[in-house]
């Protein structure tokens, strides 16, 4: 494969979503941290997944042209405003 984009477009959506959570905590599954190296890699490997397949982008992601997506406060106010009773939010005044 030629470059990182050619990785990103054959790697499977569950490989995604253990490199996503790896960047996001610096730990690998099994509780190992990621070195400095493997946090770039893996962090532009998950860019480049998300600029191929992220259809509907959470706020501060890459979307599929490959820019990041950005919502205003009254957008993500109004998301997070919309959520089910049944669902496990809770808000704490502090």
């Amino acid at each position: 494969m030629a470059n990182i984009n050619e990785y990103a477009k054959n790697i499977t959506p569950e490989l995604y979503q253990k490199l996503s959570t790896a960047v996001e905590t610096g730990k690998w599954l099994d509780g190992a941290a990621l070195t400095d190296e493997q946090k770039a890699h893996s962090l532009q490997l998950v860019m480049a997944y998300q600029k191929h397949f992220n259809i509907d982008p959470d706020h501060f992601t890459i979307a599929q042209n490959g820019e990041i997506h950005m919502q205003s406060k009254k957008e993500l106010k109004k998301q997070f405003a919309q959520t089910d009773e049944n669902d496990d939010l809770h808000l704490l005044n502090l």
